[in-house]
């Protein structure tokens, strides 16, 4: 036996499988080991429960996008969603709320001229669509899209003459916004040319551009100077001279700002500057929304880039006179792994669509830092089950297992029979946990349930098997044993095909949880008839021989 290819693909299975379960631990859902609550606040109502659900699907969306988590997206009147999660770390839940922040208004400027939006592109889905190329420093990538009618006339209009200048990508870049500098950032931002950023790309574009152009120009966000006047505080001029901000001036700048349609002042405050919170709130007495970005410990690069929104900069090195119809999106990372990162978040970020409404910055959190006002929360909640069931589920399955072999012994009479049917169900369940350890996937309730479908099923087809082949082994020999397995495996083919059909109908409806259940129970199905049937079914042929 140990010499047939199938039952030697069943070993090597359940070795790997052995391998990967001791490698990596299993990832088990909020049901068993607790979660995470995000509670989400738009910036205002919903029109309709339809714009509601539109804002609940592009999220799940976004977040099954990004892999296979325990991820459920609820909505709660017309102005909060809440996220439910499972238990994961600092850095894995920073993540997933970045994404939910994400409004993912996508757009692409050409020294700051419109070239396409968002909802006039499509991506790539061909074999061509995704490339990720080793730089010697790191690796480059690329993400093609096709441009619809309008938007590859918007297009060709905005690159015709601006072969080698930099094509800058946006998403979510603000909107009737200004940048608030001291004059003191406002010349070193316009005495630098070189922008490096973490992924090692210069976005000033090789020393061509200054930081001030950058802004104001190729992203359309003007700039507010708030200037310092000289006061001197003692007797007959001879006392201490200080500086103090003259808002006299500020104030002629923000009416300005005001009759142009700007709402929000972004205060951009470098590490030695002092913009008091006097200052912030005279702009919010005059009607503004505040917000700070301070640049911390950040390079400039990265500064500008978190101003702006701008995610890349590269050359345009596309000439055409006419529309054009198809581009790519660029970008640098230092490593592989983080290219490929950012090739899938900008994959899901452009085909999930835009959020309809923007959702809050997260009180409590680094998105609520320096920003005038937050909504919702983020809480942690204890398991509903606790580990403990999962004990008492595998006592109770390994009980059920040995309860079915009994049952297969007593109507069979042979256990040479019941001990296969015994290991191929404990041999099936090691399988389908080793490719869930494989591919970090989460086991909430409804996995289990469809790991239990699973198993019975695979019991109900051992028995087809078996009768198959011994109920026809009684009477005289017309028709050999490969062909009675033959003619068992049509049966269990055609069940596991209806089985398969219908759990690819749940997958297609927003079926919300039931999508993991019916993930689960394809997945159980396809090792089941590829290869755990086929190594019982030689088992059985050489014990009936």
């Amino acid at each position: 036996m140990l010499k047939n290819w199938k039952i030697l693909l069943l070993l090597t299975a359940i070795i790997l499988s052995a391998v990967f379960l001791y490698v990596k631990p299993l990832n088990f859902g909020s049901d068993f080991v607790g979660g995470v609550y995000i509670e989400l606040e738009l910036e205002h109502s919903a029109n309709s429960t339809e714009e509601m659900q539109a804002m609940k699907t592009i999220l799940e969306n976004r977040l099954n996008g990004m892999g296979l988590r325990d991820i459920q997206v609820v909505t709660w009147g017309d102005q909060f969603l809440v996220v439910k999660m499972a238990k994961a770390s600092p850095e894995q839940i920073h993540e997933i709320e970045s994404i939910i922040m994400r409004q993912a208004k996508y757009i692409e400027r050409v020294d700051g001229k419109l070239a396409i939006k968002g909802d006039e592109l499509t991506l790539d889905t061909s074999s061509r669509g995704v490339a990720i190329l080793s730089t010697g420093g790191g690796y480059r990538w690329h993400v093609a899209v096709r441009h619809n009618v309008e938007g590859a006339k918007r297009f060709g209009e905005a690159i015709a003459g601006k072969f080698g200048r930099p094509i800058d990508s946006f998403i979510d870049a603000p909107e009737n916004t200004s940048v608030l500098l001291t004059e003191e950032t406002y010349n070193r931002l316009h005495s630098m040319t070189s922008f490096q950023t973490l992924e090692g790309w210069d976005i000033a574009f090789h020393g061509f551009d200054n930081g001030i152009y950058i802004i104001e120009n190729r992203s359309q966000i003007p700039i507010t100077q708030i200037k310092t006047i000289k006061t001197n505080n003692g007797e007959n001029n001879e006392g201490v001279t200080s500086e103090n901000f003259d808002f006299d001036d500020l104030k002629a700048q923000l009416d300005e700002l005001k009759n142009s349609g700007i709402n929000t002042i972004i205060i951009a405050q470098d590490k030695n500057d002092n913009i008091t919170i006097q200052v912030e709130n005279f702009i919010a007495e005059n009607g503004f929304k505040v917000i700070r970005k301070p640049k911390g410990d950040k390079i400039y690069g990265e500064w500008v880039k978190e101003l702006t929104g701008l995610q890349s900069s590269p050359k345009l090195n596309i000439f055409s006179p006419g529309p054009v119809y198809e581009a790519s999106i660029e970008g640098n990372s230092p490593t592989k792994a983080d290219a490929e990162k950012k090739v899938i978040a900008t994959q899901v970020l452009l085909s999930s669509g835009n959020l309809p409404i923007k959702i809050l910055p997260i009180c409590g959190t680094t998105f609520a830092e320096n920003t005038g006002q937050c909504g919702g929360k983020e809480t942690t909640f204890d398991s509903a089950l606790g580990e403990k069931f999962l004990s008492i589920s595998a006592i109770i399955g390994i009980i059920a297992i040995i309860v079915v072999s009994l049952i297969i012994f007593i109507r069979y009479r042979k256990l040479k029979l019941a001990i296969p049917v015994m290991l191929t169900c404990l041999s099936e369940i090691i399988i389908i946990l080793g490719f869930a350890s494989m591919i970090h996937w989460e086991l909430d309730l409804l996995a289990i349930a469809g790991i239990i479908i699973v198993v019975g099923t695979g019991v109900d087809n051992q028995i087809i098997i078996l009768d198959e082949t011994l109920k026809r082994g009684k009477k005289k020999e017309v028709v050999s044993i490969v062909e009675r397995i033959r003619n068992a495996f049509f049966i269990i083919f055609v069940s596991a095909g209806t089985i398969i059909v219908v759990m690819l109908a749940l997958m297609g409806v927003e079926a919300g949880m039931l999508k993991g259940f019916a993930f689960t129970t394809i997945a159980g199905v396809l090792i089941g008839v590829i290869i755990t049937r086929p190594a019982f079914a030689k088992i059985v042929e050489y014990i009936t021989k």
